[in-house]
C-alpha cells in the first residue's frame, strides 16, 4: 500500500498477539534501492506477504532492515527477511545487546502468564526465532542511512525500551516512530530496567523538534497532525503524574490503591501493563525527588517527599 511514492506500508494478516492493530512494516524506496522499517512477527503468515510485496516491485534491491526496537512484533521477522533478501539488519547497540542476552524471557510488553498452553508454546517458538536476529550494522542517534537518493536519519527515542529509535525520512518529512508513538492510544512504558518514563518524555520532546509532515507509527494509522499528536501524549503523561501526586498527597500511596483509582474497570488482561505504567511514573517521580518510597511489609508506601 503506497503512502507516498517513496513510502509504502506492507500489511500482513492480523497476528493473534497484535491487539487492536497489527505491527506496521514500512518500505522506503528510491532509485531502485529499499529499506524496511521494522520486520513484524516471525510467523510465515507475516513474512510471506512482505516478501511477495518486495518481489512485486521491479528491480528493487532491499539493502537494509532497520529495526526500531527488539520486541517480537517489530524484530521477529528480521532474520527470515534477511535470509530471503540479503538485506543488512540495522539495530541500536542497546537493542542488539538485549537480543544477544535474550533467550527465554518474553518482551516486557507481553504478559502470557494466564494464556493457554498452546499460545505459550507458539510464543516460545517466536521468541527463539526473534533471538536469531543479529546486527549487521549498529546505528544510533545522528547516524544516517542512504536509500537511493534519500536520507534516513536515526533518532534516539528511549523509553518504551532503552534502545528504541525513531527514523526521519528527510526529503519527505516522514517520521517513523515504532512504539514510541502509536497511531491511536498510548504505548506501554515499563519501569527501569526495561523502560524509562523520564527518558520517554524527553523522547517525545525531541521528536517535536523535527516538525514532521507525516508520522508513520509502529501500530495504527498514519498521523497527519504530528505536532498535535506529540503534545497530546505529553499532556496525557503529565496529567497522569498530577493524578499520582494527588493520590499520594491524600494518603492513598499504596500501589494497588492507586491502580484501582487511576485504572477503574480495567480488563484483567491489562492489569499487568497498567501496573507497569504506574510503576514507571512512580520511578520517574521518585528520581525527581517529588515522592519517596517507604518499605511497608511486603510492599511499598509512597509519600510526598
Amino acid at each position: 500500500m503506497e503512502i507516498t511514492p517513496r513510502v509504502h506500508s506492507i500489511p500482513a494478516h492480523q497476528a493473534f498477539l497484535s491487539g487492536p492493530y497489527a505491527p506496521n512494516v514500512y518500505l522506503v524506496v528510491d532509485g531502485g534501492q529499499g529499506a524496511l522499517i521494522d520486520a513484524g512477527y516471525p510467523d510465515e503468515g507475516s513474512i510471506e506477504p512482505r516478501l511477495e510485496y518486495l518481489q512485486g516491485m521491479a528491480n528493487l534491491r532491499l539493502a537494509h532492515i532497520i529495526v526500531t526496537h527488539h520486541h517480537i512484533d517489530h524484530c521477529g521477522g528480521a532474520h527470515a527477511l534477511r535470509q530471503a533478501t540479503g538485506a543488512r539488519i540495522c539495530l541500536h547497540p542497546t537493542e542488539a545487546r538485549l537480543l544477544s542476552e535474550w533467550r527465554a524471557a518474553a518482551p516486557q510488553d507481553m504478559d502470557i502468564l494466564a494464556e493457554p498452553q498452546t499460545l505459550a508454546e507458539r510464543l516460545g517458538a517466536w521468541r527463539r526465532a526473534t533471538a536469531q536476529t543479529t546486527a549487521d550494522c549498529l546505528v544510533q542517534g545522528g547516524d544516517t542511512i542512504q536509500v537511493g537518493g534519500v536520507t534516513i536519519e536515526v533518532i534516539d527515542t528511549p523509553g518504551h525500551t532503552l534502545g528504541s529509535v525513531s527514523l526521519y525520512l528527510r526529503e519527505e518529512g516522514v517520521l517513523f516512530t515504532g512504539d514510541t508513538v502509536l497511531g491511536l492510544g498510548t504505548v506501554a512504558i515499563m519501569p527501569p530496567p526495561h523502560g524509562d518514563m523520564a527518558l520517554y518524555m524527553q523522547s517525545l520532546e525531541r521528536l517535536k523538534s523535527y516538525q514532521a509532515a507525516l508520522l508513520c507509527p509502529g501500530h495504527g494509522p498514519p498521523v497527519r497532525d504530528v505536532a498535535r499528536k506529540l503534545q497530546e501524549l505529553i499532556d496525557h503523561r503529565q496529567e497522569r503524574e498530577r493524578q499520582i501526586v494527588a493520590a499520594v498527597g491524600q494518603g492513598r500511596g499504596r500501589l494497588e490503591a492507586m491502580l484501582a483509582e487511576l485504572y477503574p474497570e480495567l480488563d484483567r488482561r491489562l492489569v499487568g501493563m497498567a501496573r507497569g505504567q504506574l510503576l514507571a511514573h512512580l520511578a520517574k517521580l521518585e528520581s525527581e525527588g517529588r515522592i519517596a518510597r517507604r518499605k511497608e511489609g511486603d510492599g511499598s508506601l509512597y509519600v510526598l517527599a
